[in-house]
């Protein structure tokens, strides 16, 4: 039926190959259900696009996550881990007890606003994907963006 819809893509989202994170995360179909849901898209030319959001820093492994995929995604898009509300005490809270090795990192990051970290890994990114000829949009500042857009009226 979805053969049918002329210029069709589908996009679904991964961030991690990790189960148990995925289930700590989200209540969502497993990871290996949604690799094999785009590589079944894929073989009936449908076009597909892997969304890797949130980007957890030091959880999410974006290479990993493309070399099981890049067989049948066709596009990727990257976007970062934004904590804002009552949702960033609760993150927070989860990774200081379930990976207390990073409770450093995302307080640099989260608490004292140091994007270093980001502008890293945007790098890494685009320096990845343009040396294997991947195409992708990198949606990291997502939020600065849509603010310009909002100041501007473009």
């Amino acid at each position: 039926m979805l053969k049918k819809c002329k210029n069709l893509t589908v996009s679904l989202s991964i961030n991690t190959l990790d189960e148990k994170f995925k289930d700590d995360m989200d209540n969502a179909s497993s990871i290996k259900d949604r690799l094999n849901t785009l590589e079944q898209l894929h073989k009936n030319g449908i076009y597909t696009v892997l969304f890797m959001s949130p980007i957890f820093p030091g959880i999410t492994d974006f290479k990993k996550i493309i070399e099981a995929s890049r067989q049948f995604v066709d596009e990727y898009w990257f976007e970062n881990l934004n904590l804002r509300g009552g949702y960033k005490g609760t993150i927070l809270s989860y990774i200081y007890n379930s990976y207390p090795e990073l409770k450093e990192l995302y307080n640099d990051i989260y608490n004292r606003h140091n994007m270093l970290y980001w502008e890293t890994l945007s790098d890494e990114i685009e320096n990845y994907c343009n040396a294997n000829s991947i195409k992708h949009i990198n949606y990291f500042y997502h939020s600065k963006l849509v603010r310009e857009k909002l100041q501007t009226g473009k």
